[in-house]
Parts: C-alpha cells; sequence; structure tokens
C-alpha cells in the first residue's frame, strides 16, 4: 500500500476517474482506495470523507477553470479577443483533460448548494466580462442574462461534444462558439 504523503495524487486521480464512469454516489471509499493501490485509512488521512474529497477536487478544478478564464481574457484588450481567448483556452482544458470537465459538469448542480457564497466560480468572471463589455459600450443588456446566455452556448456545445452529438475535439469549435457568444453579446 502507498504511505500517506504519496497517496494524495494517486487517490485524487482514482477519485475523479471513478467519479466520472461511475458517478459520485456509486463510487464508495473502497472503491477509491483499491484504484489508487491505497489503504483506506490512507484516504482518510487526506479527507475526512467522501464528500469532503469531492467537494475538494471540486474545488480544486473550478479554480483551476476560473484562473484560466481569468488569464485568457486578461491576455485580450477588445471583446472578440476576450471572448476567443476564454473560449480557446477552456476548450483546450477539456481536450487535454476531459474527465475534470466533466467532472465540474456532474457535480456542480449538487455542490452549489453547499458552497461558500463568496467562492468565485467561473460564471462569475464571465458576467464580470459583460458588465465590462456593457460598460465600454462593447455589448448590451442585462449582465447577468448575457453571462447565462454566453455560458449555455459554450457549455452546450461542450456536452454536446461529451456525448457523441458532435464529433470532437471541442477546441475545433471554439470560433464558431466564440462568433455565437459574440452575437449574443452585441445584440
Amino acid at each position: 500500500m502507498a504511505r500517506p504523503p504519496k497517496a494524495r495524487v494517486p487517490l485524487k486521480q482514482a477519485a475523479l476517474e471513478l467519479f466520472v464512469e461511475q458517478g459520485v454516489h456509486a463510487t464508495g471509499i473502497r472503491d477509491i482506495a483499491k484504484h489508487a493501490g491505497c489503504s483506506e485509512a490512507a484516504l482518510y488521512r487526506h479527507w475526512k470523507n467522501k464528500d469532503d474529497l469531492v467537494v475538494s477536487l471540486f474545488t480544486e478544478h473550478l479554480a483551476e477553470v476560473r484562473t484560466i478564464l481569468e488569464d485568457a481574457i486578461a491576455s485580450a484588450t477588445d471583446l472578440d479577443g476576450k471572448v476567443h481567448a476564454a473560449i480557446k483556452a477552456c476548450y483546450k482544458l477539456y481536450d487535454e483533460h476531459p474527465r475534470v470537465f466533466r467532472f465540474i459538469l456532474l457535480v456542480q448542480h449538487e455542490l452549489s448548494r453547499t458552497l461558500p457564497n463568496d467562492l468565485r466560480m467561473p460564471q462569475d468572471v464571465v458576467h464580470d466580462l459583460a458588465k465590462d463589455a456593457i460598460k465600454r459600450g462593447e455589448a448590451k443588456g442585462d449582465a447577468m442574462v448575457l453571462a447565462a446566455a454566453v455560458i449555455g452556448i459554450f457549455v452546450e456545445t461542450a456536452i454536446f461534444v461529451l456525448y457523441g452529438r458532435l464529433a470532437g475535439p471541442l477546441s475545433r469549435y471554439a470560433g464558431p462558439v466564440a462568433e455565437s457568444a459574440l452575437r449574443v453579446l452585441r445584440r
């Protein structure tokens, strides 16, 4: 069995794989430990229980997505560049680490009720993008409604790839999705 300090990474990877493949509720502590080649005790050294592990994984990967979005948006000067950069960067993450993306989609609704109110979400980054675009005269409408519409275009395209309704890789759709999002913002 792996020693506790070395067990954290394999346990996180095993949990992510099993949560995506089997679902969070169908995956037990024993399953995760066995898949990681660790003892159940090793898991409990790092997390209080499975729910704690789920929240830990979710907030860690959510922060990763949020940072990718913020960095991509900061790298551009105008709305077109910001939207294209943000979608391209997130779709690249999906193509390189599809389990992360799938895990976030899988658990976000259930966890959203239990997360701290001050936790900055990727949706907040998109809302800020819409607010700033409205202030600069680059977009029109209610910032929250615009953010929801842009996120819908972004996420539904990813879901279509996830379920095979569109052929992957997802990054091949970054341009058309960005153009659709820009049309919504500028309506």
